[in-house]
């Protein structure tokens, strides 16, 4: 067989496989595209967005039902929701990299060194991170977690900054994550808001706040506006962002363009109660093991209006992330728990792509 044909060949049998490789994909993706809307549908939440995150890559994204219900407004990739407690893993992030990494705070000092009056004496901004309760075993509790605002705005390169400033430029204008907004009051013209804010990063806010997708509280698979959903920012929840942006913050994460290696390593790893047992938190994070393969995962819930989930598979180099506009991802599931099975779209989505 002469040079030519052998290399022809061979050309061929890569198209060949590659083909295949990209028509199973294909057909993984509109599998669970179906699964995720029917699971959606099912639990009467009026939209969805979604998107899968390969390489550093969007390799699919999807909006399902509708963010504004009265108007018939359907919900895209680049729909903002409010992600509820997904902002714990950013607000972890700003900690480790603003505080921790430059020497300014560390992970076992005490909340009342920098909140004098913080009332639990002894705990640390660790105990906070990973959810390890007073009497030192896991107790996963958002409303505690949010006192860890104002270590992360008092410990911040030494110089007081409010969060929802950090936020927004340390990681959604660093990463590019224009269509996320750290609370959604920031457009109430707020003296605070006008000193910390440029009139065009207040108009950009403005802009976004306008496409987010409402609030619905479903009641006999019936939707109705949620009104009374919180608006401020703390370090556990009020971030608002969509599907495209959270998957920048992921990839920046896989880069270690936020963090550096050890730092992230740190973040992945399993907590300890004080009797040491394996927690399933890290630090901001979820973490478990599915069939052979390390999972880091985070929910969020606002009960009656907004929920979230964000999967990693580091192994596969893949990630999940889904927006909602009702509780209905969420609160079915108990996972404050910490166990990723119990989440219908979490199992139909590690089951079609980790087996």
């Amino acid at each position: 067989m002469g040079r030519p044909l052998r290399t022809a060949l061979l050309a061929l049998l890569v198209s060949v496989v590659v083909g295949h490789e990209a028509n199973a994909q294909s057909l993984t993706l509109s599998l669970l595209e179906r699964y995720l809307d029917s699971l959606r549908q099912q639990s009467g939440t009026p939209a969805m967005s979604a998107a899968v995150v390969q390489d550093g890559r969007v390799i699919w994204e999807a909006g399902f039902g509708l963010a504004n219900v009265e108007r018939s407004i359907r919900a895209q990739p680049d729909t903002p929701y409010h992600i509820a407690d997904l902002t714990e893993a950013l607000s972890a992030t700003l900690f480790l990299e603003q505080c921790v990494e430059t020497g300014h705070a560390g992970l076992d000092d005490r909340l009342q060194q920098w909140m004098p009056s913080f009332a639990e004496q002894g705990t640390t901004a660790r105990d906070i991170l990973t959810h390890r309760s007073q009497s030192g075993g896991y107790k996963y509790d958002g409303g505690r977690y949010a006192t860890l605002t104002g270590f992360i705005e008092a410990c911040i390169q030494k110089n007081p900054t409010p969060l929802r400033q950090a936020m927004t430029e340390k990681i959604f204008e660093r990463l590019g994550m224009f269509d996320s907004v750290p609370a959604q009051n920031v457009d109430d013209g707020s003296a605070d808001d006008r000193a910390i804010f440029s009139d065009g990063q207040l108009e950009r806010f403005g802009r976004v706040l306008q496409r987010m997708a409402l609030p619905y509280r479903v009641s006999g698979g019936n939707p109705s506006v949620n009104t009374s959903v919180s608006k401020s920012l703390s370090a556990a929840t009020g971030a608002i962002s969509t599907v495209r942006d959270l998957a920048r913050f992921d990839r920046a994460l896989d880069d270690s363009i936020l963090l550096h290696r050890e730092t992230m390593a740190a973040m992945w790893s399993s907590a300890r109660t004080t009797s040491d047992a394996v927690m399933p938190t890290g630090l901001g994070w979820f973490i478990q093991n599915y069939n052979g393969n390390l999972v880091y995962w985070q929910f969020g819930l606002t009960p009656g209006a907004y929920s979230s989930l964000i999967i990693k598979v580091p192994e596969k180099h893949l990630t999940l992330i889904l927006l909602a506009n009702s509780d209905g991802l969420s609160a079915p599931f108990s996972l404050q728990d910490g166990d990723i099975n119990s989440s219908l779209y979490a199992r139909a989505f590690l089951r079609l792509f980790v087996g």
